[in-house]
This record gives structure tokens, sequence and C-alpha cells, in this order.
């Protein structure tokens, strides 16, 4: 089984906690940092740059941007006027809240992406479910 990744800024503990929230609740959906070495080789892979951007890759497509807000806010199970609110939110200040807090500009780049096979490949640790083993209840003498 593969996991969905959210990649966000996680340069701030306000971000880390946000991530945690949004990944909480799901064992499907692991957080990884924009700045991890894999996570950077993916979106030269993907997008032949380094966007600064929030992004969620799920199953074949990389949602980036308010796609991205839309469908990690509607898999939580609330209303769409609140999914569509928050979409709203991201698209008007996103670019402002990227300077003030983050620091950097978010990358002009929204929408709904197929992922590519050669970024795929460098994602495929971060997505692998690994099932902690079960001891069998025998003592090793």
């Amino acid at each position: 089984m593969r996991r969905s990744l959210l990649v966000y800024d996680g340069s701030r503990s306000l971000f880390r906690a946000a991530a945690e929230a949004a990944t909480s609740r799901s064992d499907d959906v692991r957080a990884v940092r924009w700045d991890s070495p894999a996570v950077q080789a993916f979106l030269e892979a993907q997008f032949d740059d380094r966007p600064f951007a929030f992004l969620l890759v799920e199953d074949d497509a990389v949602y980036v941007g308010e796609a991205a807000v839309e469908r990690i806010v509607a898999r939580t199970g609330v209303a769409d006027s609140v999914v569509e609110g928050l979409r709203r939110a991201y698209a008007t200040g996103g670019g402002v809240f990227g300077r003030v807090l983050h620091g950097r500009t978010i990358a002009d780049l929204d929408g709904t992406f197929p992922l590519t096979a050669d970024a795929a490949a460098h994602l495929e640790d971060l997505r692998e479910v690994r099932e902690i083993p079960v001891r069998d209840g025998r003592t090793d003498a």
C-alpha cells in the first residue's frame, strides 16, 4: 500500500502542527517537509524546478496550491462550504502569507498534474507503508 504525501514547509512549529493535525486522523497520509532531499529531488523530476508550494501527492496525481488545499481539507470530511472557503483563502492570501510567514514567495503553480514515473521513483520509500513486526511472545535466551 502506498501513502499519500502532504508536502509542507516545516520551518516553523505552526506549520509542523498544522501538518500533524491534517494527517493525524489518517494512516494513509504522511507529512513530509518541503526541504527534505527526497522531496527536492521529486520536485526537480516532476516540474524541472523546485517550486515552493503546498502539495499533495495522491495515487498518480500531484495536487498543487489551491488544488492541494481543497483535496486535503475535503479528506477531513468537513462541509463543502468550509473546503471552498479555505481554498479561496489560499488563493487570495497565499502569496502574502508566504512572504510574511514562510519568508519566500509561493510558486505561481496551481492545479492537478499527472505524477511522472521519474518523480514517483524519488518518493517510493516515503510512500511505502511498513508494518511494525509483532513479537510472538517468545523470549530470546
